[in-house]
């Protein structure tokens, strides 16, 4: 049916004094004969045309004490209102819907709107099944002008290594890249961008063969994969990781706070949500046995966990 606006009621209201049945307004409206009548009903106990009121329930007022759950919580996690409604389900036996909990965040200064996330996206997910099959790497330049590099975990989204420095270099990608085989393993496949620190171009090529990185990577038999040029969705694990240090940093003391919490205290939405499972645990649930053959399941080669 067709939205009433104050134009089209007061026309209501005017047919109704000549005399014209509801049963026709509301056919010329496009409403139901019972909203016509309530109309000119509310009309002739005031005498003045009806003002719309906002559709749907009134808000509720959102108690003190659910405020001061809701703060903790944040303080606690650090984390958006959807997670926060699962975490305090769960943890507390505290259910609270998601939208109140982004009320008390905007109110707190612990949230702000995102316009884009009021559309619905089509979501298709491509993820490794095991651990230290794929690792994702790339720079970010943080706020106070030093450069951060991690490498992720493609099925578990955990933060194998990083480091921060003040230039962005290949040498430091190898230097956070040996500290996290070291401590989590090799993994068969690393993705980088085309930055000059991870991969020298044909021109470059020719001029002195390939990065400190590239043959790093060889030597290691670590298979290196390209993300598409202009496309940097293909690289949208950590892009998406990046963005949560973009929105989130001010919150923590620094970035290594940072990321103990995102791989350990935070549930992960693209984890197993019944557990409220964090990458730390994915990781390790989705890493094979040591020696065990592993299928690539995108290229179809074989290679033996580390």
């Amino acid at each position: 049916m067709a939205k009433l606006d104050p134009v089209k009621v007061k026309w209501v209201v005017d047919e109704m004094k000549k005399g014209v049945r509801s049963v026709e307004i509301a056919a010329r409206m496009e409403v139901s004969p019972r909203r016509v009548q309530q109309i000119c009903a509310q009309y002739r106990r005031t005498g003045e045309v009806p003002a719309l009121g906002m559709p749907g329930r009134p808000r509720k007022e959102i108690q003190d004490h659910v405020k001061i759950s809701v703060e903790r919580a944040f303080l606690q996690c650090r984390t958006g209102a959807s997670r926060l409604e699962r975490i305090m389900a769960v943890t507390a036996r505290i259910r609270i819907p998601h939208n109140a909990i982004h009320r008390v965040l905007k109110e707190k200064g612990m949230a702000v709107e995102h316009p884009k996330k009021s559309r619905r996206r089509k979501w298709i997910r491509y993820e490794r099944t095991h651990s230290n099959s794929l690792w994702h790497t790339d720079y970010k330049l943080l706020p106070d002008g030093r450069w951060f590099i991690a490498y992720q975990d493609d099925a578990s989204r955990f933060i194998a290594g990083y480091g921060v420095f003040d230039e962005a270099t290949g040498k430091h990608a190898l230097e956070v890249l040996e500290k996290a085989m070291a401590e989590h393993g090799r993994p068969a496949s690393i993705m980088t961008d085309h930055g000059s620190q991870f991969y020298a171009n044909e021109s470059e090529a020719r001029k002195r063969g390939r990065t400190e990185f590239e043959r790093r990577l060889a030597e290691l038999g670590i298979r290196h994969i390209l993300a598409g040029v202009g496309h940097p969705r293909t690289n949208g694990k950590l892009e998406r990781f990046h963005g949560e240090i973009q929105r989130k940093i001010k919150w923590f003391s620094g970035i290594g706070e940072f990321v103990q919490r995102y791989n350990r205290d935070r549930p992960h939405d693209s984890l197993d949500q019944s557990t409220l499972e964090t990458p730390a645990r994915a990781f390790a649930r989705k890493m094979p046995e040591k020696g065990q053959t592993v299928k690539d399941e995108y290229t179809g080669e074989e290679y033996l966990a580390s």
